[in-house]
């Protein structure tokens, strides 16, 4: 007989007004409101790999019905589409995000994305169970003061082109996972600065619209042997405020910890380093560059957090990692939530702090320096015809130094903003305002400072492509004096007509690092102005105008720097 028929049946009973009767009322409610309980926890939708047992990966319509499937269960989730965003690649293929909003008052946003690599699906997988979690009421802290965003089919083009012959060295399910690279074969790692793809432009709205207080970009190993599950890394942009990025560093070291008690060992993104006799002698990180989604938020005062999960672990042992670690991630912040508020604004006080002591000052690159030393286990892999691992010869600790930490090298003083020649306007504003910066036109530069013109001293055009452009590193300073001959002029029109672009502007680190000629991952570097910068032997007419002026005197260290500003310049030296 069925809960329902035995509440009739028991209310048509005379004797129901008896306490014995009341109570069996109650007992029978409880009946059915457990029967309710387990129709809607059985209710909750399953992923594509759940329900194939971890056969496939999530494809973009996968992702898609499975989210659908949970904003029906709970209207907290909702999709996410910044405005003024590509709402797909450029094939075609839908950027589909959500945001998960907060069950407390005044949350920390946080973007995470996925699936940047298509070959690197753990991400994308784990992030369908993140927020299936958080709406099934696990994690209330992370809930109560976390808001998400997150896309996690951020290379849509790759995560619908699988194949069983990409990434054969990973355990991969039986369908495959898709290519690294987008459909026109770009990285989209390497695509923060220069913003060429619409998945990028996508990203740099999500900025200005949801403005993150912390990044993660969830990723896989490309193939060295250790023994973690999860390598990471905080956002290391060269500039970028060092006291922020110290507190990005604790929030990981905090959680390796959390993570090492949970029998999950983490540690800082990297790869062995050899000698000259190929003898292991320490342990090094990578890139400290904006172009890639992790570095560059601490340019726009979030943290960022690299996620590697490592490549050799099983399929689903990969999802389960992910799975994990984020969730750890986002108790940090949550418990956090205050003091990562504080950092933030103080870092913002800390640049308007330089103009307000008469100058600025950044570096031009970072260097590696030793962070700690640290126990690693060295493994020496059996692997089949794919090269995946299928055994160890041996698994060997050592205590090596850790190179993961970055120093700021070549601080010099910077503009008060530069001019970008009328004739690239049309070229260069739309990505300078996609990240956010304040444009004004040339009439507005401040006249009671000089023009000043770059100076080359050196420069290395690339010999092979990288991202289809030949890049090009400049060395060289900036001087009052006017090039004595040129094919065209910077008259009082052209001035006027200019885009002028403060770098004392809150987002000026941006500025700086886009439009100096000797950034390393700036518009020059990058290509934009190969016309002017990049020219051959086959063009012997006269050199056109240069097409950015610093507004300035004294650039690259001619200034004194006052008592205030030798004190700031301290405080700056990066850990």
């Amino acid at each position: 007989m069925g809960a329902q028929s035995r509440i009739k049946r028991f209310f048509a009973d005379q004797s129901y007004y008896s306490v014995r009767s009341v109570l069996s009322v109650f007992a029978i409610l409880g009946v059915v409101s457990q029967v309710h309980a387990d129709t809607k926890k059985t209710a909750w939708p399953q992923t594509r790999f759940e329900q194939n047992g971890y056969q496939t990966t999530s494809s973009v319509a996968d992702v898609e019905q499975f989210m659908s499937a949970l904003m029906r269960k709970d209207k907290s989730l909702t999709s996410y589409a910044p405005s003024r965003a590509p709402r797909t690649t450029e094939t075609g293929q839908a950027l589909n995000a959500w945001r998960l909003a907060s069950t407390g008052k005044d949350p920390l946003r946080v973007y995470i994305n996925a699936g940047i690599h298509g070959g690197e699906v753990e991400g994308k997988d784990a992030m369908q169970l993140i927020i299936r979690d958080l709406l099934q009421g696990q994690h209330p802290e992370i809930r109560q003061a976390i808001e998400i965003v997150t896309l996690p089919t951020y290379n849509a083009d790759a995560a619908d082109a699988p194949s069983p012959m990409n990434r054969r060295h990973q355990p991969n399910p039986a369908m495959g996972v898709g290519p690294r690279e987008n459909a026109y074969g770009l990285d989209l790692n390497r695509d923060m600065m220069k913003a060429v793809t619409a998945n990028t432009r996508w990203m740099l709205a999500m900025y200005q619209d949801f403005q993150p207080a912390a990044v993660f970009d969830l990723h896989t190993t490309n193939g060295s042997y250790h023994g973690f599950h999860i390598t990471y890394e905080p956002a290391w942009a060269t500039g970028g405020d060092a006291h922020l990025q110290s507190l990005n560093r604790r929030m990981l070291t905090d959680v390796r910890a959390t993570m090492l008690t949970q029998g999950m060992p983490t540690y800082d993104y990297g790869n062995f380093r050899f000698d000259a006799n190929q003898k292991i002698d320490g342990w090094e990180s990578a890139f400290s560059t904006p172009n890639l989604v992790s570095n560059y938020p601490t340019l726009q005062y979030a943290l960022g957090v690299l996620v590697e999960t490592y490549v050799y672990r099983q399929y689903q042992e990969r999802i389960e990692d992910n799975h994990r670690y984020v969730i750890a991630l986002l108790a940090w912040l949550a418990a956090h939530k205050e003091e990562v508020r504080q950092e933030q604004a103080a870092a913002h006080s800390r640049w308007n702090q330089q103009w307000q002591n008469g100058v600025a000052r950044l570096p031009l690159r970072t260097e590696m320096t030793q962070a700690e030393t640290y126990s690693f286990d060295v493994v020496d892999p059996i692997k089949d015809t794919n090269g995946q691992i299928v055994g160890e010869k041996s698994r060997t600790q050592m205590e090596l130094p850790s190179y993961v930490a970055f120093k700021a090298v070549d601080e010099i003083a910077v503009p008060q903003g530069y001019l970008v020649d009328p004739a690239y306007a049309d070229k260069l504003r739309p990505i300078l305002e996609s990240h956010g910066l304040k444009i004004l036109p040339g009439s507005a530069r401040p006249k009671n400072l000089p023009l000043m013109y770059f100076y080359e001293s050196g420069r290395e055009l690339a010999k092979d492509s990288f991202q289809g452009i030949f890049t090009l590193n400049l060395k060289g300073e900036w001087k009052e004096a006017a090039p004595k001959r040129t094919g065209y002029v910077w008259t009082e029109q052209a001035l006027d007509q200019a885009l002028y672009v403060p770098v004392n502007q809150d987002l000026g680190r941006l500025a700086f690092y886009l439009l100096d000629p000797r950034s390393g991952d700036g518009l020059v570097f990058w290509g934009f102005l190969h016309a002017h910068y990049a020219r051959g032997r086959g063009m012997w007419g006269e050199l056109p105008r240069q097409p950015i002026l610093a507004i300035g005197s004294n650039l690259d260290g001619g200034n004194k720097l006052n008592k205030a500003s030798q004190v700031a310049k301290a405080e700056r030296v990066q850990e």
